[in-house]
């Protein structure tokens, strides 16, 4: 084995998609907002086979190929509104999907809980669960079968020796408060066995080695999360409850061991950041594999038989990987190729079932990514395609992190992302994410960031408090703190780039979807001096409002989410709410909505638009009528940007 696979030919093996020529003056949101070219490439068990997903007109086919030669065998199309979601390789000619859906009056593709299955030579095609299973199938050899009003989601895609996978069936209920049932599944004809009912809704199911379910872990309805064990080749339905004081908030089954007496773990258990952990499944003890003390643990790599695990990623800045063991061979291989690509994300999406060979997709600021197939025997990796090849020759910003002491000395960290000509007048986007809560920005392509970098403006982002990835504390310091602590983050991170010379005051724009929307607005009126404008996209602008419309309230837990974030002082609430704080404003305002947006119905945006209205407050307003919960087509995301960059124009200096 190499010590380093620099040396070796990166071959391609075919020209999927040939690079497109950028103008001097390339028209910035359709050359950003243009979809990856082909994408989601997975090998098949015995490795002859790739499939990959290929959008076309806005639809998501499945493709396949010959892996040898790379040609293109076969196409998987779904006639009207269906589309291709996330896909499995069953067996070494077999493909089973989630099958999404659009509707004529909607953008983005929705799940209803079907699963489709076909041959990559298109033979044996047809729906194998769902709620329109029992409809004779037009086009497939499929007969008409059992339906089922029920959620279907992947547990063990392995086949056992019945051609039967695992999937977890929850009836359809509008709050997802219905428990789920674990099914055993045949992959051809979509006949199943049930398996039991799991013990608490949500819960997410780790197999052992014989394919039965042994942990799950889930939330019940308070919020809290729930852990249950079963015994080892248990056939029973006896699942028993593992002591809630003995693990923490954030208990994440990963996998079960090949001994089937012990459990890789994600949790927090005695510290605030998340890191890997083993449980004794006999006894209980747990034992820390490791804990990082400043982030959570953001991924954890497994061998091929996903039963002992090598290697953490762990994202402080950059991405950095953390090898575990050099027992496994895998282990030298995932060294090998964390040298070639240096600093860079690499992330395993398949491998063989004999683990010789890899598709790796490597990423980077700088890189919306490339696929790679990586043959152990030949020690040898082959470029496969680039996720957007249209972007190649465009001089991309390069994403730097940062930190900076909030007014308080709390350290916060985040990302700045510098024009690649700078003006003197520094105009800055802070671009602030969404969640707030379990999410965070990361050191990735992003193609906003990107859009404004290139547009002449620096970019910043901030993991304020309430953001994942930090610890829980970092997360929980949020909570309640929406409108307050969180947007003082924000304003304190603006001002260390005003202070370091990456911005102007009063030349500065906010910018954000969902909660990055509200931020757009509760920020600028809480510092109207600092920000010359705001760009408030899908935002939740009335926290009263939040907390009886929309699809959270209606969740099986929301209810107690939004009790534990928002809290239920009428004071606060109307203080921390955009809508009862537009007085303060000075900033002009760009509001864009999706009328069909459920998380943050349009209703926020009007009750925004009036209260701007009433206060004789100048803003721009833009309502797209096919559109949910932020932007999803090709068309839409190139005029929302469009809007963007005209608007940015008006409002700062260059």
């Amino acid at each position: 084995m190499r010590s380093s696979l620099k040396p070796l030919l990166l071959a391609v093996f075919c020209s999927l998609c040939s690079p497109v020529s950028v103008a001097a003056t390339p028209d910035l949101p359709a050359l950003l907002a243009k979809n990856p070219a082909i994408f989601d490439f997975k090998i098949s068990p015995d490795g002859q086979h790739l499939a990959a997903k290929l959008v076309h007109e806005d639809n998501i086919a499945l493709v396949f190929f010959d892996r040898p030669t790379m040609k293109m065998l076969n196409s998987v199309k779904m006639g009207g509104d269906g589309q291709v979601g996330e896909y499995h390789w069953v067996n070494n000619e077999r493909v089973i999907f989630k099958l999404t859906q659009t509707d004529p009056w909607q953008q983005e593709p929705q799940y209803f809980g079907e699963l489709y299955g076909v041959n990559i030579d298109g033979s044996k095609r047809g729906l194998l669960f769902g709620y329109r299973a029992g409809e004779q199938q037009v086009g497939s050899n499929f007969k008409a079968r059992e339906a089922r009003r029920a959620w279907a989601e992947f547990i063990d895609v392995v086949p056992d020796e019945n051609n039967r996978i695992l999937i977890k069936s929850t009836p359809m209920t509008f709050d997802g408060a219905a428990v789920p049932e674990v099914l055993a599944m045949d992959i051809f004809s979509g006949k199943f066995v049930s398996r039991g009912r799991l013990p608490v809704s949500q819960g997410e199911v780790k197999t052992g080695p014989d394919g039965r379910p042994r942990v799950v872990a889930g939330l019940n309805s308070k919020y809290e999360t729930e852990v249950y064990i079963r015994e080892a080749g248990s056939t029973s339905n006896d699942w028993q409850p593992f002591p809630a004081q003995q693990y923490g908030g954030t208990f994440t089954p990963v996998a079960v061991t090949k001994d089937n007496k012990a459990l890789y773990v994600l949790d927090n258990r005695d510290k605030s950041q998340t890191g890997l952990h083993k449980l004794d499944l006999t006894s209980g003890k747990f034992s820390e594999v490791y804990v990082d003390p400043l982030v959570d643990v953001s991924e954890v790599i497994t061998t091929t038989d996903q039963r002992a695990v090598y290697g953490l990623k762990v994202d402080d800045g950059r991405p950095s990987y953390l090898l575990l063991t050099s027992e496994y061979d895998e282990a030298k291989v995932f060294k090998d190729l964390l040298a070639t690509f240096p600093g860079e994300n690499v992330n395993i999406t398949s491998r063989t079932a004999d683990g010789k060979q890899w598709v790796v997709f490597v990423s980077s600021d700088v890189n919306p990514g490339t696929y790679y197939l990586y043959d152990h025997e030949k020690v040898s990796l082959a470029k496969l395609s680039d996720t957007k090849p249209h972007l190649a020759g465009v001089n991309l910003a390069p994403m730097e992190p940062v930190s900076f002491a909030a007014a308080d000395g709390y350290k916060i960290h985040g990302y700045l992302t510098k024009a690649p000509q700078q003006s003197a007048e520094k105009p800055l986007v802070v671009l602030v994410h969404g969640g707030p809560h379990f999410v965070r920005d990361q050191w990735s392509f992003n193609s906003e960031v990107q859009f404004l970098a290139l547009s002449g403006y620096n970019v910043l982002q901030v993991n304020y408090r309430g953001s994942g990835g930090y610890g829980q504390l970092h997360q929980q310091a949020g909570f309640k703190e929406w409108g307050g602590l969180i947007q003082q983050d924000i304003i304190d991170g603006t001002r260390w780039a005003v202070a370091q010379g990456h911005a102007k005051a009063g030349n500065i724009c906010l910018m954000g979807a969902s909660f990055g929307g509200y931020s757009a607005v509760q920020a600028a009126t809480m510092a109207p001096d600092l920000y010359k404008c705001g760009v408030a996209v899908a935002g939740v602008y009335d926290l009263a409002l939040m907390k009886v419309s929309g699809d959270t309230p209606d969740a099986y837990y929301g209810k107690a989410f939004l009790e534990k974030v928002h809290g239920n002082d009428p004071a606060q609430l109307a203080q921390f709410s955009p809508v009862q704080q537009v007085a303060k404003l000075k900033a002009d305002l760009l509001i864009m909505h999706g009328e069909r947006d459920e998380r943050a119905p349009i209703e926020h945006a009007k009750r925004l638009k009036a209260a701007l209205d009433k206060a004789g407050k100048p803003y721009q307003w833009l309502v797209f009528n096919d559109e949910t919960h932020g932007f999803y087509s090709e068309t839409n995301q190139t005029i929302y940007l469009k809007n963007v960059q005209d608007f940015l124009a008006k409002q700062l200096k260059r």
